[in-house]
């Protein structure tokens, strides 16, 4: 009989709080590709978001979760420090108002050329996700959640 860890596919824990459609909040981690040299945590945690699977493990210390990326309204990380993804992204303050009425404020993050930088063309890239910074956090907010985004007078 093989052993196990001949399977074993190497991960990266990431913890994440998860703010789902309902109202519900969980903390957690979730397993990310394990390739450190390659990727930033902001180009990893895209990747996870934007691939093709509807189902993910949410490990809290029990059995694992299976949560749908339908059902998320906001993943939110600890901002690393040191992530320079950031430092290159075309940055504006908004705010984001969910269908149910919360909203949460910070630095919409885009990578977009210099002539994309409207907000609109931010709101409209490809992908399910927008990603925002605010208080020491980077938060990955779905788009079906959002009922609409404010931008802050210039």
């Amino acid at each position: 009989m093989a052993e196990h860890s001949e399977f074993i596919v190497p991960k990266e824990k990431q913890l994440v709080t998860l703010y789902l459609l309902g109202g519900d909040t969980t903390e957690g981690h979730i397993f990310l590709e394990y390739n450190p040299d390659a990727r930033s945590l902001h180009q990893k945690l895209m990747v996870f978001l934007e691939n093709g699977t509807d189902f993910f493990p949410l490990s809290s210390g029990g059995t694992p979760q299976f949560i749908s990326k339908s059902a998320i309204r906001m993943v939110e990380v600890q901002y690393p420090e040191d992530e320079e993804t950031f430092d290159i992204m075309h940055v504006e303050l908004v705010t984001v108002i969910f269908r149910d009425g919360s909203q949460v404020s910070g630095d919409l993050l885009a990578d977009v050329p210099e002539q994309r930088k409207r907000l609109s063309d931010c709101l409209n890239l490809t992908g399910r996700f927008l990603c925002t910074r605010a208080y020491g956090k980077v938060c990955y907010i779905s788009k079906q959640a959002i009922l609409k985004v404010t931008t802050a007078e210039k």
